[in-house]
């Protein structure tokens, strides 16, 4: 009996927390206390604090992502690992990953870059135009910890990588030609 009383406090806590965090408005992606609640929730799951949680995790076309710097804390809080950046501009990340056990062992190192960002049709998004490098190294750091050190974020994608799957949502184009012909995003027809 101890037993399920303690598993309902375990989930009440978490919506009470959840209720407070939706009730304030000061969280726009928590629409109701089971929203906030999952984050907390997930948040425990990673070792943050309710109020880590709320500011860290978000919810991005239906899925749950952390944010780059929280994903960076939770690698070098693990005790298990560590990373250095070691080359870092709008051009692109490098980052090496290690092991920690007494002493540093390099494991690997990742690197993402213009080309990569090109190549995966993200470039040319407004949070690549206008915060380049925070995005280098967010697509750096979320790869290496995901290749190098999976247990550190219990594979959550980063806030940044779920909205670059995302489509930018285009604007229509409606179009009157000379000779009276409605198109719509060049198309003949409406």
């Amino acid at each position: 009996m101890d037993e399920e009383k303690r598993e309902i406090s375990n989930f009440l806590e978490p919506l009470e927390y959840g209720k407070v965090f939706a009730d304030s408005g000061m969280f726009p992606d928590v629409k109701s206390a089971a929203q906030g609640a999952v984050k907390v929730l997930a948040g425990k799951e990673l070792g943050l604090s309710p109020m880590q949680a709320i500011n860290s995790l978000y919810f991005v076309a239906g899925r749950l992502g952390i944010m780059a710097q929280a994903m960076a804390a939770l690698i070098k809080k693990s005790g298990k690992y560590d990373y250095k950046i070691i080359e870092h501009s709008s051009e692109g990340c490098s980052i090496e990953f290690y092991r920690v056990n007494g002493e540093k062992e390099k494991i690997g190192m990742t690197t993402f870059d213009k080309k990569m960002a090109a190549a995966s049709g993200i470039i040319n998004k407004d949070v690549w135009k206008n915060y380049p490098m925070n995005m280098m190294f967010a697509r750096a750091l979320a790869n290496g910890a995901r290749w190098f050190c999976p247990d550190a974020i219990s594979g959550f994608y980063t806030v940044e990588e779920l909205q670059d799957l995302e489509p930018e949502h285009k604007k229509e184009v409606i179009e009157l030609t000379s000779e009276g012909e409605v198109k719509k995003n060049g198309e003949a027809g409406i």
